[in-house]
């Protein structure tokens, strides 16, 4: 019977010739192995040769599927770019330009500096003219400011509406048929940067970058299930949000109904994972809001006294009797001219005030009267000249709107006074010379526009002034003026300020 302890001894501590029989049977396992890979390697070379053989047989025969066929199992046997190349070629001769510069382009890459210059110009020969009828783009991912190249970035792409799919390796050249595309870009540790939609044509390569910045995790989660989570202003979630975020500063709104909106400043670190958690405030948990108490604007003074400068041009017809030289039921002659006025107003509410008017003004008519001479023998007819003067004084009550551009109007009565001077040819040549005045009462009227130009305004109006002249008489007593009352039509402009 063996003791444990020596069986422990002999196991864990051999001899020196149980170690040398060890060290032998190892290395004849070794040997063995290694004759083993050997055959396999020679005999995978030996059927690589053989399915390229039969390969190159069938592309001279243009067959060239069978011949794709037998150089890709070549290929699986023993990868090269030589093989890679006449699988271009078979793809090219099947009109699938695509596949076949991706497979160019596979084949410069997996012989990199081992292809034989000739063998290198032609591949690039061939990559030249399929170039005119496939679409190229090359991307490239780096860092926003630097533009370090990102090497682990995952890149998926595809046409525009359908699913995107991922490009194995997107450092070489991407051959695509013409049309428009998506790109989108993924790098772990990095914020996602906005796909890219190109419209590549063929014939015109395309560079293209992604710039990507480094991001932070985020986790913002709320005490109400139902809060609507926004990060700078655009939504991502409801009640918990999990994302990435590029690194600095954001601002997230947490909004849940019955509830104000809570803003809260956060900020990303770059590589680490932050936890937001908020708790909204209940609306029985806010102070109560203030009402300030209403205001009202303090009152617009108003200046209540005013004073207006005034010019007018007017026009007024009267009948001239026979005492200044017309036939017996008299004629009418139009008088024009104008006049210079002033009026001074006191407002009595924010729409009336009474004014005091005054104006002086001159009208003059021109006109031709049949002439003798001292025979008695009628004569061609002279120009005769009679001019009127006046002047009226007169309180009137005006209205006006309210604003600074105000519709206004004023009537009143007062004193008119008139007066004629005539000069009329009748026995030629002597002139002779009429005059007479008169006092009476008139009724004005007017209406117009006022417009405020800071402490001043502007003025236009119609105004009508009618008065009586039945009372104009000359010193023989005779009436020079028929037809009484007449009427003074006139326009007025006036420049005006308040004090």
């Amino acid at each position: 019977m063996i003791h444990p302890l020596c069986f422990a001894r002999s196991t864990f501590f051999p001899s020196k010739t149980r170690a040398r029989a060890h060290r032998m049977v190892a290395a004849l396992l070794l040997l063995v192995a290694w004759f083993a890979l050997e055959r396999t390697a020679v005999a995978d070379e030996a059927l690589a040769r053989e399915h390229f053989r039969k390969g190159v047989a069938l592309y001279d025969k243009k067959a060239y599927q069978p011949a794709l066929d037998e150089f890709e199992i070549a290929y699986r046997e023993k990868p090269s770019p030589g093989i890679k190349q006449n699988i271009a070629l078979c793809l090219k001769g099947l009109q699938k330009p695509v596949q076949a510069a991706t497979a160019f382009d596979e084949a410069l890459a997996e012989g990199k500096d081992t292809l034989k210059p000739d063998t290198r110009a032609a591949i690039e020969q061939e990559l030249a003219e399929l170039s005119k009828i496939v679409a190229t783009i090359r991307l490239d991912v780096v860092t926003v400011g630097d533009r370090k190249p990102v090497a682990d970035a995952e890149i998926s792409m595809g046409p525009d509406g359908s699913a995107l799919s991922p490009i194995a390796d997107w450092h070489r050249p991407i051959r695509v048929t013409p049309g428009i595309y998506v790109f989108r870009a993924h790098v772990p540790g990095y914020a996602e940067p906005p796909e890219k939609k190109l419209s590549l044509l063929a014939g015109s390569p395309v560079d293209a970058a992604f710039e990507v910045t480094k991001s932070g995790a985020v986790t913002l989660r709320s005490d109400v299930p139902s809060t609507v989570i926004r990060v700078d202003g655009t939504e991502v979630g409801r009640g918990t949000w999990s994302g990435t975020l590029v690194a600095g500063p954001h601002k997230a709104e947490f909004a849940a109904s019955g509830y104000p909106t809570t803003i809260v400043p956060i900020v990303v670190i770059a590589g680490a994972s932050v936890d937001y958690p908020v708790v909204m405030a209940r609306p029985a948990d806010l102070p109560p809001y203030y009402y300030a108490a209403p205001t009202q604007p303090p009152p617009v003074s108003l200046k209540k006294h005013y004073f207006v400068g005034m010019f007018s041009v007017d026009t007024e017809t009267l009948r001239l009797s026979s005492a200044l030289g017309e036939l017996p039921e008299g004629r009418r002659r139009t008088f024009t001219g104008g006049s210079f006025g002033v009026r001074a107003g006191l407002r009595l509410s924010r729409f009336f005030a009474a004014e005091l008017y005054a104006d002086v003004g001159l009208a003059t008519a021109k006109y031709q009267l049949p002439a003798s001479n001292n025979n008695g023998e009628s004569l061609v007819a002279q120009e005769s000249e009679t001019r009127l003067s006046q002047f009226q004084v007169t309180p009137l009550l005006r209205f006006s709107t309210a604003g600074k551009v105000r519709f206004t109007t004023a009537t009143g009565v007062g004193v008119h006074g008139n007066s004629i001077s005539a000069s009329l040819v009748q026995t030629f040549p002597s002139r002779v010379d009429k005059d007479g005045s008169s006092l009476t009462a008139s009724w004005l009227m007017d209406a117009g526009i006022q417009f405020d130009l800071g402490s001043i305004f502007l003025e236009g109006a119609g105004f009508v002034d009618v008065n009586g002249i039945g009372s104009v008489r000359d010193s023989e007593g005779h009436r020079l003026l028929l037809d009484s009352p007449a009427a003074r039509l006139g326009a007025r402009f006036g420049l005006g300020f308040s004090f």
